[in-house]
């Protein structure tokens, strides 16, 4: 993961399959909502793979 100058952070994510980066990106930002409302907060969250139209 790196934090960029924008404040947005980059992460490489590895994976064999669309589906698996689909899972693995959706697990991911669900594991994070689940947490900021454990703690009372919110976020906003875009993702999506350099170079492409994929968005999640």
């Amino acid at each position: 993961m790196k934090r960029l100058e924008s404040g947005n952070y980059e992460l490489a994510i590895p994976y064999r399959s669309s589906n698996e980066l689909d899972k693995t990106v959706h697990d991911l930002l669900t594991e994070i909502s689940q947490e900021t409302e454990v703690r009372n907060c919110f976020i906003e969250a875009d993702a999506w793979e350099e170079g492409t139209e994929r968005r999640w």
